[in-house]
């Protein structure tokens, strides 16, 4: 009978993703976005699990809660005039994982001009025991086919 539960379990269907969940993914990138144009590095931190994983082109990879701060802490000590827009590709949520999939323009303003970074990234969401989804895996990547200036549907 045990054999049987367990099989069971394990071939049951993942739970549905919600709109609350689809939303609270999707609105994800403007807190992330609030909390760097901020300088917060607290509140960056809370968006993220403890061994999250980031990825950003052109950097080694961080790994954990400790890495990702170390990283972006310096940059955040004035906080920066920042533009950040996405174009949503895919959102697969599977029960307590969500996999987000989007191409993003990204451009910091500075005094010597504006610094612009595009490309798509690929970002993997846990959801904890509290409910809240937070930053698992991010991976950033160069794509030949996401170039400034960014299209209409970029939000």
């Amino acid at each position: 009978m045990k054999r049987a539960l367990l099989l069971a379990l394990l071939l049951a269907a993942p739970a549905a993703a919600t709109p609350a969940d689809e939303a609270a993914i999707r609105a994800h990138g403007q807190q992330w976005l609030r909390a760097f144009k901020a300088g917060d590095i607290e509140a960056l931190m809370r968006l993220y699990t403890p061994d999250a994983e980031v990825a950003l082109h052109g950097h080694p990879k961080l790994k954990g809660i400790a890495a990702i701060r170390s990283y972006f802490t310096p940059l955040l000590k004035t906080p920066p005039n920042a533009d950040f827009l996405l174009a949503e590709e895919s959102l697969v949520v599977d029960g307590k994982q969500a996999f987000f999939l989007s191409k993003y323009w990204f451009t910091i303003h500075t005094p010597q001009g504006d610094i612009p970074d595009a490309g798509r990234s690929l970002i993997v969401y846990r959801k904890g025991a509290d409910g809240k989804w937070r930053l698992r895996v991010d991976i950033d990547q160069a794509a030949p086919d996401v170039t400034f200036p960014p299209p209409p549907e970029a939000r």
